[in-house]
């Protein structure tokens, strides 16, 4: 009796046995590979949120820069395209609007991609069942959804960042003028705009990840086996 329970604890220790890193990746491609339609809905929502984001926060910046500059034309410019504010409360009062805007664009956002990720989530639950069964800890389940989360919140982010400059630089020389464009101010409006704007979507989209995550990971391996999608 004693050889037999010695046993059963080697090979659930063996069934137990932590799944290394580099295969869990490899599952993540395949799994992004397999549900690139599903996941095409997440990457263009966190898109077209953080284009928003870059959009919004680098003009803001960009017309800022342009503001301390002497140079008359610009003045001019700044002047016809009413982007001289009279006074500090007109700028506090749309720098609060842009906040406003920014909260609601990203609380929508949110909801958006937590729903596709619950769906996405769900539909895999025979899936992750068959994955328990084999040993796969519940520890294993989440790292997957989380890794699977971080890689579309990056690339999608990476895109609406990429469009979103782009449209920033259309819009500020379509109200403003292409010509008074500098360096220093398209860079200041970059780093102001992009990089917040990539930490934010890609967290956002991990987020969302973890309510249906930690769901799916509780779940018992013979009630996920009988879930019919």
């Amino acid at each position: 009796m004693h050889k037999m329970k010695r046993i059963f604890n080697q090979d659930e220790d063996r069934r137990q046995k932590p799944i290394p890193l580099s295969k869990t990746f490899e599952m993540c491609m395949r799994n992004l590979k397999n549900r690139r339609g599903r996941y095409v809905l997440i990457f263009i929502s966190i898109s077209v949120v953080v284009a928003f984001f870059v959009t919004t926060l680098s003009y803001q910046r960009l017309v800022n820069e342009l503001r301390t500059t002497e140079d008359i034309q610009t003045i001019a410019v700044l002047q016809r395209a009413g982007a001289l504010l009279a006074d500090a409360e007109s700028d506090k009062q749309q720098r609060d609007q842009m906040i406003w805007l920014l909260m609601l664009s990203g609380a929508l956002c949110f909801v958006g991609v937590t729903n596709t990720m619950y769906m996405s989530v769900t539909e895999r639950y025979q899936e992750i069942g068959t994955l328990k069964c084999l040993g796969a800890l519940d520890g294993f389940v989440v790292q997957l959804y989380i890794i699977e989360s971080f890689f579309i919140g990056l690339v999608g982010s990476a895109i609406g960042c990429i469009v979103g400059y782009l449209l920033t630089i259309v819009q500020a020389g379509l109200i403003l003028e292409f010509g008074i464009l500098t360096i220093s101010s398209l860079f200041y409006s970059f780093i102001y705009g992009v990089p917040p704007a990539l930490f934010g979507g890609t967290i956002l989209t991990v987020m969302a990840a973890i309510y249906p995550t930690m769901a799916a990971a509780r779940m018992k391996p013979v009630d996920a086996m009988r879930v019919e999608i």
